[in-house]
């Protein structure tokens, strides 16, 4: 796919969210570029990633997923993260804010997933982590909403051990990408639920990091 493809010829408007990379223990969310177009390919080559996702990005779906990506970040409504991790400099996934709303101090964090060889590990919960403190933080976000597929039961219980606020389900919310009509449960998290939320998750963080350690 050649740039032209991908990027508009008029010069980048760098969102005003900033754009510097979140850097962790054991990974590093940088914000997405062209750069990255190849690298992340592989990682999201995989039918399992996007059971739970209403479009998915493997195969030949890959080109579609990454112009979107781009281009929703050039008009500012969308920051999407890719995650690397330290060890080995490879991507292994990546994670987004969208519906970013700045006069009303809200965002969305979601679009996320990882290549199946770090799934149980502890990748998931760092890249949270980065990613509400971030928010919370450094741009005095005062709400963060989290929609989920109720039908992915792990990524719901996640939100819900974590003290994510669940609001409701939106009913036949979203198509999915083989047709289905699929329900949306929404949750959030507020400012002053923020510190009990980062506690559970530098609590949860760290007996799963060191679990991972044992074992690998």
């Amino acid at each position: 796919m050649s740039d032209t493809n991908i990027m508009p010829k008029s010069k980048t408007k760098v969102s005003i969210l900033g754009s510097e990379s979140l850097i962790g223990q054991s990974i590093q969310m940088e914000p997405l570029t062209l750069g990255h177009y190849e690298s992340l390919r592989h990682p999201a080559n995989d039918t399992r990633i996007w059971t739970y996702m209403p479009n998915k990005a493997n195969g030949k779906f890959y080109d579609t997923w990454f112009q979107s990506c781009l281009m929703k970040q050039l008009q500012c409504i969308q920051l999407t993260y890719v995650i690397r991790r330290l060890k080995d400099n490879e991507l292994i996934g990546s994670r987004a804010y969208y519906e970013i709303d700045l006069q009303h101090k809200k965002l969305e964090v979601g679009y996320g997933w990882l290549t199946p060889s770090v799934w149980g590990k502890h990748f998931n919960h760092e890249s949270l982590l980065l990613l509400f403190q971030n928010a919370f933080e450094n741009w005095n976000i005062n709400r963060i909403q989290i929609a989920t597929d109720p039908r992915n039961v792990k990524n719901y219980n996640t939100l819900k051990k974590l003290g994510a606020i669940k609001e409701g389900v939106l009913r036949q919310h979203m198509i999915h990408h083989n047709g289905r009509v699929t329900d949306t449960a929404l949750f959030s998290i507020i400012a002053e639920e923020w510190p009990e939320v980062k506690k559970r998750l530098v609590e949860r963080l760290s007996r799963v990091k060191y679990i991972d350690e044992l074992l690998f």
